[in-house]
């Protein structure tokens, strides 16, 4: 079967999911509104960057359907509603374009009109999130074979005030034969531009600090919706342990040093390829 036609991927579902409720459940209000608001925001003009794909026409009631699905705190009420979808023939682009996207407006068109609770619209937009992740949504939105060069991207978390531990490790990168685009103290929209214009295969991020955890999650979720195949590790502080990285941000792998580092990244390397 081509990949292009395969099921949706339940077990990434299911694990950005949880990793969604824990950003519910950990994140101040107003960061996990950020969040929402950039899913609804970047999802929803999609089809713009992929102009030469048709897009579905759903009906308002399907539409409608979806977008009830997507809000019930039950997530596998929206799995079931897509998969259903991909049952009758729907390609994979064509669920992209028709519900991923247009859900994003749907929701974002009631939230506006004030039709939906906060729990709603965190509920609506991380189940949209995941579905994305789901259906490997790479194909659609990029048709590209993942670039099995040691060539990354390395930026500092917007907000950080320091930028001397990421410059450190670009040059030990660079000396072990990687080609480095290092980015400091670039704000959330400028990195996220210069991500769409570079579409980087490998992402490195660095915080140093609790306080910029919440950026670190927005970051993230803006930068999968970009490229959802890219392989993202996170460099933090000591003081963050891995393991609570992992359960909060929908990451790849966690830096420690940079031997751990190289390895890691040719272990990933090699299975994408």
């Amino acid at each position: 079967m081509k990949r292009e036609l395969a099921l949706l991927d339940s077990e990434v579902f299911s694990r950005t999911t949880a990793i969604f409720s824990a950003k519910r459940a950990t994140l101040a209000p107003e960061a996990v509104e950020a969040v929402a608001s950039d899913i609804v925001r970047r999802l929803a003009r999609s089809p713009s960057r992929i102009p030469d794909l048709d897009v579905p026409q759903i009906s308002e009631e399907s539409a409608d359907a979806f977008c009830d699905a997507l809000i019930l705190p039950d997530s596998n009420t929206a799995l079931r509603f897509i998969e259903d979808r991909r049952a009758e023939g729907m390609s994979l682009p064509g669920v992209y374009l028709g519900y991923i996207s247009g859900g994003a407006r749907r929701l974002g068109e009631r939230w506006e009109r004030d039709e939906l609770s906060f729990f709603q619209v965190t509920c609506g937009t991380g189940h949209l999130y995941a579905l994305m992740r789901a259906l490997r949504t790479e194909i659609p939105l990029t048709y590209r074979k993942f670039d099995n060069r040691r060539v990354a991207l390395f930026a500092t978390v917007p907000g950080e005030d320091h930028g001397i531990g990421i410059t450190v490790a670009a040059d030990l990168f660079r000396e072990a034969g990687w080609e480095i685009d290092l980015e400091t103290g670039t704000d959330h929209e400028e990195l996220i531009a210069h991500v769409e214009q570079t579409l980087p295969h490998i992402i490195g991020f660095s915080f140093s600090t609790e306080q910029r955890l919440d950026a670190l999650v927005r970051l993230v979720v803006a930068t999968r919706i970009v490229i959802p195949d890219a392989i993202i590790g996170v460099a933090p502080s000591s003081s963050i342990g891995a393991e609570r990285l992992h359960d909060l941000v929908d990451i790849d792998l966690v830096f420690s040093d940079a031997p751990s580092a190289f390895r890691e990244l040719d272990r990933l390397i090699r299975l994408r390829s």
